[in-house]
Order: C-alpha cells, then sequence, then structure tokens
C-alpha cells in the first residue's frame, strides 16, 4: 500500500518536471519567435546588425532549450526510482547520455556565436562593421 502510493507520487512528479521542460522549451520558442518577427518588422539598416541581433535571439533560444534538457534529465532520474530494472536503468543511461552530448554541442554552438557578436560588437567600434 505505502509502495504504490511512493510510485503514484514519484509517477506524478515526473510528469510534473517534464511539463516543466516542455513549458521551458514553449516558453523560450514563443520569446524567440517573438523576438524574430518584431526584429524583421521593425528592421532598417545593415544586414550584419541583422545577423548580430539574431545571434542573440539564438542564444536565449539556446539558454531555454539547455534549462530544458537539463529538468528532463532530473525527471528521467526521478522515473528511474519506479523502475530500477536493469533494462531501464540502460535506457535511462542512453537518454542522459544523448540529452548530454546535445546540450554539450548546444553550449558549444551558443559559445561560437556569442564570441562572433562579441568580435561584431568589436569592430563596430573599430569602424569596420556596417
Amino acid at each position: 500500500m505505502l509502495e504504490d502510493l511512493t510510485v503514484r507520487i514519484v509517477t506524478m512528479l515526473f510528469y510534473l518536471i517534464s511539463l516543466l521542460g516542455v513549458a521551458v522549451v514553449a516558453w523560450g520558442v514563443a520569446e524567440a519567435v517573438i523576438r524574430f518577427v518584431t526584429l524583421l518588422a521593425g528592421h532598417r539598416g545593415a544586414h550584419a546588425k541583422l545577423v548580430r541581433k539574431t545571434a542573440r535571439i539564438r542564444e536565449r533560444l539556446g539558454a531555454h532549450l539547455l534549462l530544458a534538457l537539463d529538468i528532463f534529465i532530473g525527471a528521467d532520474i526521478i522515473k528511474s526510482v519506479i523502475a530500477p530494472a536493469w533494462e531501464h536503468i540502460a535506457m535511462l543511461g542512453a537518454v542522459v547520455l544523448i540529452r548530454v552530448v546535445l546540450s554539450y554541442f548546444l553550449e558549444r554552438e551558443m559559445e561560437r556565436t556569442h564570441q562572433s557578436a562579441q568580435s561584431g560588437r568589436l569592430s563596430d567600434h573599430n569602424g569596420e562593421g556596417e
């Protein structure tokens, strides 16, 4: 009886945390779309400026996606509590590995985008941009 209650609570917790991860993704995508449409609607000026501002939008979206991936990993770890069989743990390991690899490459892309945005700002201050 106590075990059934524990399984129900952990399952509910898993779904709530997963829903939070989905909400973070949805929020990030909605914010990115709104910012991009607003940027395009009001864009006047050089192409380089549009590229820099778009890079900032991508950077913020990437931050949301990284946070969501971490939340999903946490939910998967909690889910493993109710299904501790080796097959489920192996599947959890595979899912965590995939998400960690995705996080790694997404973070690298964000750093690269941030560095190119910074170098673009430096070239603007030196009179080389726009």
